[in-house]
C-alpha cells in the first residue's frame, strides 16, 4: 500500500528502513546547524527548541506513517467488514432472547 503524508498527492512515506537510515546523518547535521546558531546567539535557544520538537514530530508522524504502510502491505490489509464475518455458528436447539 502506498502511504502519501499530508494529502492524497502528497510525497509518499518512504520506507522505514529509509527513515531510520537517514535519521543518524540527519541529527547530525542538525545538531551542528543549532550548536553553532547557539553559539552566535544564546538568545535563540528556545527558537532552537521548537525547531528540535517540530521536527521529530514530524519523523513521528513519518514513522508512523511507514509502519502502517508495512502493515498493511502484507497481505492483511483493513478492508470493508462483511456482515455475519467472524460470527459463530448459531445453536438452533437454544431459544432467542428477546429485547438483546
Amino acid at each position: 500500500m502506498e502511504i502519501r503524508s499530508q494529502s492524497k498527492t502528497g510525497p509518499v512515506v518512504p520506507p522505514l528502513a529509509e527513515i531510520t537510515a537517514a535519521l543518524s546523518d540527519e541529527v547530525d547535521d542538525m545538531k551542528q546547524r543549532l550548536l553553532d546558531r547557539l553559539s552566535r546567539d544564546p538568545s535563540s535557544f528556545a527558537r532552537i527548541e521548537v525547531e528540535i520538537h517540530d521536527r521529530f514530530r514530524r519523523l513521528a508522524d513519518q514513522m508512523t506513517a511507514s509502519l502502517l504502510a508495512e502493515a498493511t502491505t502484507s497481505g492483511d490489509q483493513a478492508g470493508p467488514e462483511k456482515k455475519g464475518d467472524h460470527a459463530r455458528p448459531s445453536d438452533h436447539g437454544v431459544p432467542r432472547r428477546r429485547g438483546g
